[in-house]
């Protein structure tokens, strides 16, 4: 049931990244939040796409068949968001402002978190496989 919840949560964080990608031609938004603003827009709305269907196949697998192997995946995926928004932020190449970059910080730390729940999903499933 745990698992599910986290899956579940997963999803809906995804579904919203998601949302918020898909309007990266709003400039306004992203200068509100002092966010680099994606240039050009269509990268971001392609991740944003991307984030929809894996939000659904989170929500779908969630506590099924295939979740174990899907948790493998998000934490890899996490943890190399996580090795990539932390270089970006460190190196100091990020144009937004400083509560963006607080916001980037949040948002690295929830990724960590996230790439460590579903870590553990994976290894303990490992041995219970066919």
């Amino acid at each position: 049931m745990k698992n599910r919840l986290i899956f579940r949560l997963d999803a809906a964080c995804d579904a919203v990244l998601a949302l918020f990608l898909l309007a990266s031609t709003w400039d306004a938004l992203y200068e509100f939040l002092g966010l680099p603003v994606p240039k050009p827009a269509l990268y971001a709305q392609l991740l944003g796409a991307a984030l929809v269907a894996f939000a659904i196949v989170e929500w779908t697998l969630a506590g099924r068949p295939g979740s174990r192997e899907l948790a493998g995946a998000v934490a890899v995926g996490s943890a190399l968001a996580v090795v990539i928004i932390v270089v970006w932020l460190l190196s100091g190449r990020v144009t937004g402002d400083a509560h963006g970059e607080v916001i980037l910080w949040f948002v690295a730390a929830f990724l960590a978190l996230e790439a460590a729940l579903h870590a553990r999903t994976w290894l303990r499933g490992r041995g219970s496989g066919p």
